[in-house]
């Protein structure tokens, strides 16, 4: 079945569509974006999505040229048109094409809203945990949803050799953030999550929200040598939801399977998304 995708006003086949070779986010990385998903066809936490998509404008010098309005008509006409049973949106902001790759105007960016089929992870990953290995590294304008994973990118054979599910972020001793998702750590009954230098998740907002209602939590700075005591361990992001990490480098975490608190957290937030 053919797929339609929005650019620049005009909803088009995919096929069909194309950017400038002048455009600033080929020829200099100049772009930020967001991505969620939908529950039951319904886009989740959207209005959270499109606030971050204009902080992160605005941190890199950027400007969203729609109103949230008129970004959430466009998604729901992809959502009819494509005619997926759950469906991931990515909305692209770029500088906009360029004449001499330097200069650009601020008020003719690129907007592309892609509406692509979720493809689900294995049960089983749920069931048994992930492996992270952890890498030094924190990425520039942390604060912004940037099209800048070049460092998660060129990691990718690092991570299938250790057999690895995702990277984690590390930086002068403390621990950051996973290449594409947040990190949580429990100790015993206290849940703790890095709350500086980090691109703050949506899903990350709202586990916090739901792990108040039954768990002591702490958003604060995590050292690295704090990992050997962590009694469990899981990431988050909006197509992965919660994830349990089971090891971190050598590092088992806890007795090496999911905890109890983690499937809580699982229990809930499914409770609250597969049934809206």
């Amino acid at each position: 079945m053919k797929k339609f995708c929005h650019i620049n006003g005009k909803i088009l086949l995919e096929e069909d569509a194309s950017v400038s070779i002048n455009d600033l986010g080929l020829l200099r990385g100049y772009a930020v974006f967001d991505f969620l998903r939908t529950y039951n066809g319904r886009p989740f936490l959207l209005q959270e999505h499109l606030n971050r998509l204009e902080n992160s404008a605005k941190l890199v010098g950027l400007k969203v040229p729609l109103s949230k309005v008129r970004i959430s008509k466009i998604i729901d006409e992809l959502l009819k048109k494509n005619k997926l049973k759950e469906t991931t949106i990515k909305i692209i902001v770029t500088g906009g094409a360029s004449k001499d790759g330097l200069t650009f105007d601020i008020n003719s960016p690129t907007v592309i809203i892609i509406a692509k089929e979720i493809h689900q992870l294995q049960v089983e990953l749920y069931k048994k945990g992930v492996k992270m290995i952890t890498y030094d590294f924190q990425r520039n304008n942390s604060g912004a949803k940037t099209t800048d994973y070049i460092t998660m990118l060129k990691l990718q054979n690092k991570k299938e050799k250790q057999k690895a599910f995702e990277i984690l972020y590390v930086n002068r001793g403390l621990v950051l953030e996973g290449a594409t998702s947040n990190i949580f750590f429990f100790k015993k009954n206290t849940l703790i999550t890095p709350k500086n230098n980090i691109l703050a998740g949506t899903i990350r907002k709202f586990v916090l929200g739901l792990a108040k209602k039954k768990f002591k939590v702490e958003e604060r700075d995590v050292k690295v040598n704090e990992i050997k005591s962590i009694t469990e361990a899981f990431l988050t992001s909006t197509t992965r939801e919660v994830l349990p990490v089971v090891k971190i480098d050598s590092n088992k975490i806890g007795n090496a399977k999911v905890g109890e608190n983690t499937k809580w957290l699982m229990d809930v937030f499914k409770n609250k998304t597969y049934l809206l």
